[in-house]
């Protein structure tokens, strides 16, 4: 199922939860529809980190893909996350979530556990797992780019091995490193997407040296001003971008993500949750555990990031 080189932003989207921390799906038709019609959003990014696929069973999964599918414009695109230590585990999640409806997969590392992780740097191991994927679920593929502190990054050899797989079509660049972005656009931007995704102040940075689009969590946060940022850097009206940064992004990254390098124990899909209540949007920012909830002080310092980003008055 061929599709065209992903650009421009892509929204990686929230799963909100009722009290009983079943997926509130009136709550999440209303997230998928406000996202997906913001002007100049190309696709949604569902069932990713911050829409907390790691406690969704593969049914919730699939659930979860089937309630976006109505909120998608004809030339927008449906990205589903899928995560598995074996080819097989992922083989299973690619087709459930491409039955609801998904049409490209965001491929999460499968080497993200301690035994596994120096495989991150092994392309026949790697290039295995993702041509089994194309051949059993057969759908466009993200490669999912952790950053190098995480211990599960894969190495440009292993990047340079899997842009050769036909149905990888980019690559989500959440390296928060602008010299490690600059390395993977010049290894793949040839023949594949590179998509940034760091939520925080190293992005425009990252942008800046080179950009297909985006896959950002706090992009769901006024989806209309990220998608702006992207174009803008894209087509290279820089001042106006730095201004937008400057004055847009930053405080909510600093508020929100806590510029990717948490104090505190609260969750970044709780506290993404937290800044959607405090905007009307949705009705409760609660995680299912072991995630932790925010508290009054993430609240204020959520409100107060809203503030200065001029999302809200007081």
């Amino acid at each position: 199922m061929p599709i065209s080189r992903p650009q421009g932003l892509f929204p990686a989207t929230i799963t909100p939860f009722a009290p009983d921390l079943t997926i509130d799906f009136e709550a999440l038709r209303r997230h998928f529809d406000a996202v997906a019609s913001a002007p100049g959003v190309r696709g949604l990014a569902v069932n990713g980190h911050l829409g907390e696929i790691l406690t969704l069973s593969r049914q919730e999964r699939a659930q979860v893909v089937r309630a976006a599918v109505p909120a998608l414009g004809r030339d927008q695109l449906l990205i589903s996350g899928i995560e598995g230590r074996t080819a097989e585990q992922a083989v299973l999640d690619g087709l459930a979530v491409r039955e609801a409806g998904a049409q490209a997969l965001l491929v999460l590392p499968p080497i993200d556990v301690r035994p596994f992780r120096r495989l991150a740097a092994n392309p026949a191991a790697m290039t295995d797992y993702f041509q089994t994927l194309a051949r059993r679920v057969g759908l466009p593929m993200i490669v999912f780019l952790y950053p190098q502190h995480s211990g599960s990054a894969y190495s440009l050899e292993v990047l340079d091995a899997l842009a050769a797989i036909p149905e990888v079509v980019a690559v989500k660049a959440a390296t928060a490193d602008v010299t490690r972005y600059g390395q993977v656009w010049d290894q793949v931007h040839d023949r594949v997407a590179v998509l940034a995704a760091s939520d925080c102040p190293p992005l425009l940075g990252m942008m800046l040296q080179g950009l297909d689009g985006a896959l950002l969590g706090i992009s769901v946060i006024a989806p209309e001003r990220w998608a702006t940022l992207v174009d803008d850097v894209c087509d290279g009206r820089l001042e106006r971008a730095w201004a937008t940064f400057g004055d847009f992004a930053e405080p909510l990254m600093a508020a929100v993500f806590e510029n990717q390098e948490p104090t505190g124990w609260a969750s970044e899909a709780a506290r993404t949750k937290e800044a959607l209540v405090q905007l009307g949007l949705i009705p409760s920012s609660r995680v299912r555990p072991p995630a932790v909830d925010v508290d009054q002080s993430d609240r204020a310092v959520i409100r107060r990031g809203l503030r200065l980003a001029g999302l809200i008055d007081s």
